[in-house]
C-alpha cells in the first residue's frame, strides 16, 4: 500500500498573476476616475491606455494617430469633459508620445533609419515664426481688456499668449517633421494618407452634423448674423473653411489617381464630404478657394475632356445648389460699394490699421500686433483678434523682412511640390504632391481676406503635405528594396 502524499495546492503562473494585478489596477483606475472626472471619462482611460502603448512600442503608430488627430484637436471635436484638457493639449501630448517613440526606434535602429534633410528656406521660416511669437509677448500686457470681456480671447497674460501664438502652432511644424521622418524611412508611405483622408473626413462630417443639429433652414445658416453657428466646433466657419479647401484640394488629386476601384471610391467619397462641408461653411473665401483648386486642376491635366466635362457638371451644379448657397457667393457682387463686398473689412479693419505698419516697418510689431494696436485700444476697428487679411496681418506683424522670409518658404515648398508631382516614381504620390501645390494657392487665394500666413490650426493639412513632400524627397536617395530588408524585418518585427 503506498503512503499517502497531500498533493501540493494549485497555483497562478506569473504571467496570469501579472495579468490579474493589472487587471485589478485598471479597474481600480477606472472606478476612481469614474468618481472624479465621471463615467465617459473613465470609459475612456482604457483604450486610451492602449493606444499609448501601442504608439510608444511602434513609432508609425504614433505618427499614424498624429496625422489622424491634427485637424480635428485644436476643434472642440475632443470634448474637454472627456479628456480633462483642451484639444491643443491633447495634441501636444501625443506629439511628445511620438517623438519619445521615434528617439526609441532611432536608439535601437542606429544607422538604419534615415533623418531628412530639411532646406534652409524652413529654418529661416522657422525662425521668424518664433522671432516674431517672442517679439509680441513683450507686448502681451498691452492688450485691452475688453477683447477678454468680449470673448476675442481668453487671457492677457503671457504664458497665454505664448500658448497660442508659439506652442500650439509649433505642434503643427512638429508633427510635420515627424511626418518627414515617417514617410523617409517608411516601407509604404501611401498608408499615412489612410489617417490624413480620416481626419479630413471627420472635420467634414462635423460640419454636416452641426449644421443639421443646430435646426437652423439652410437660408438661416447662409445669413450674415448666423456666421457664428458652426463654432460650436471650436473653429470658425472661416477657419473650418480654409481647412476644408486645403482637404478638397488633396482629397480630389488623389482621387483622380489610376488606382483600385476601392480606393478611388473611398477618396471620392472623402472629396464629396469635403465639397459639402465647404457648402456649409457658407463662407465665400472657402468658394473661391474650391474654385481655384479646379482651375489648378484644369491648369495641370490640360485634358480637353477635364475641360469639357468642367463646362458641363459646373453650372449644372450652379442650377441644382440651393439658393442660400449662391446668395451667400455672390453676396455684394455686383455692388459699388467695396466695404459691402468685404463684410465691413475695408472701412473697419484694414484702412484705420494701414497707418499701424510704418511703426515698425522692417521687423514689424509680433504676432497678433493688432490685438495691441492704436487702432483697437482706441476703439477705430472692430473688436478683433487678427486683422482678416493674411498680407496685411503679415506686414503689421513680420514687417518687410520677415514677410520676404515667408515668401520665400512658400516659394520654396511651391517648387518642391511641383518637383515631386513631377518626378514621383508612385503615381498618387504625384497627385498628392500637385494637390500640396493646391493648397499653397488656396492660401494665397482665401488668405486676402483672412487667416494668417504663419502656421496654425487651419494649415495642418498643408502642412502635413509639406512634411510627407521633404520625406518623400530623400527617398530618392535610398538604397534598394532589397538593401533595405533587414530594415522591413526590424520594423515588422
Amino acid at each position: 500500500m503506498k503512503p499517502f502524499r497531500a498533493k501540493p495546492a494549485a497555483g497562478l503562473e506569473p504571467g496570469t498573476l501579472l495579468l490579474l494585478l493589472l487587471a485589478l489596477g485598471l479597474a481600480g483606475l477606472v472606478v476612481g476616475l469614474a468618481a472624479t472626472l465621471g463615467p465617459i471619462a473613465a470609459l475612456a482611460v482604457p483604450p486610451a491606455l492602449v493606444l499609448l502603448a501601442a504608439a510608444l512600442r511602434d513609432y508609425r503608430v504614433a505618427t499614424g494617430l498624429t496625422i489622424l488627430l491634427l485637424p480635428v484637436a485644436p476643434s472642440g471635436l475632443i470634448p474637454r469633459a472627456v479628456t480633462g484638457i483642451s484639444g491643443a493639449n491633447v495634441m501636444l501630448c501625443l506629439l511628445l508620445v511620438t517623438a519619445s517613440a521615434l528617439l526609441l526606434a532611432f536608439a535601437l535602429r542606429a544607422g538604419r533609419l534615415a533623418l531628412p534633410a530639411f532646406p534652409r528656406p524652413f529654418f529661416l521660416f522657422l525662425a521668424v515664426f518664433v522671432a516674431a511669437a517672442l517679439h509680441g509677448a513683450f507686448h502681451a500686457d498691452e492688450i485691452p481688456d475688453f477683447l477678454v470681456v468680449l470673448r476675442v480671447i481668453d487671457s492677457t497674460s503671457v504664458p497665454t499668449y505664448l500658448q497660442v501664438a508659439l506652442l500650439n502652432p509649433s505642434v503643427v511644424i512638429g508633427a510635420a517633421v515627424l511626418v518627414a521622418v515617417a514617410v523617409r524611412n517608411a516601407a509604404r508611405p501611401s498608408l499615412y494618407l489612410v489617417p490624413l483622408f480620416g481626419g479630413a473626413a471627420i472635420v467634414a462630417c462635423a460640419v454636416l452634423y452641426f449644421s443639421l443639429a443646430s435646426g437652423a433652414s439652410l437660408g438661416e445658416l447662409g445669413s450674415q448674423e448666423s456666421r457664428r453657428t458652426l463654432s460650436v466646433t471650436g473653429m470658425h466657419a472661416n477657419e473650418l473653411g480654409l481647412l476644408l479647401s486645403t482637404a478638397w484640394a488633396l482629397a480630389l488629386f488623389c482621387a483622380l489617381h489610376r488606382q483600385r476601384a476601392a480606393a478611388r471610391l473611398a477618396l471620392a467619397l472623402v472629396a464629396l464630404l469635403v465639397l459639402a462641408g465647404i457648402a456649409l461653411t457658407f463662407s465665400r473665401g472657402a468658394y473661391l478657394g474650391a474654385l481655384g483648386v479646379l482651375a489648378y486642376l484644369l491648369y495641370v491635366q490640360r485634358r480637353l475632356a477635364t475641360f469639357l466635362l468642367t463646362l458641363l457638371v459646373l453650372p449644372a451644379a450652379v442650377l441644382v445648389m440651393p439658393a442660400s448657397v449662391t446668395d451667400r457667393a455672390f453676396h455684394a457682387v455686383g455692388s459699388k460699394d467695396v466695404d459691402m463686398l468685404s463684410s465691413g473689412r475695408v472701412d473697419e479693419i484694414w484702412t484705420p490699421l494701414l497707418p499701424e505698419i510704418l511703426k515698425s516697418p522692417l521687423i514689424g510689431s509680433g504676432t497678433g500686433s493688432v490685438m495691441w494696436s492704436d487702432a483697437n485700444k482706441e476703439h477705430q476697428i472692430l473688436p478683433v483678434g487678427h486683422p482678416h487679411s493674411a498680407y496685411l496681418g503679415a506686414l503689421l506683424d513680420l514687417g518687410v523682412l520677415g514677410s520676404l522670409a515667408v515668401g520665400v518658404f512658400f516659394v520654396h515648398a511651391w517648387r518642391l511640390f511641383r518637383r515631386l508631382a513631377a518626378s514621383a516614381p508612385d503615381p498618387l504620390w504625384g497627385h498628392f504632391f500637385n494637390g500640396g501645390a493646391a493648397c499653397i494657392l488656396v492660401l494665397l487665394i482665401q488668405g486676402a481676406t483672412d487667416d494668417s500666413f504663419l502656421p496654425g490650426r487651419t494649415h495642418t493639412l498643408l502642412w502635413l503635405a509639406y512634411g510627407a513632400a521633404v520625406g518623400y524627397a530623400g527617398r530618392a536617395k535610398l538604397p534598394t528594396r532589397r538593401a533595405r530588408a533587414p530594415l522591413h524585418a526590424a520594423e515588422a518585427s
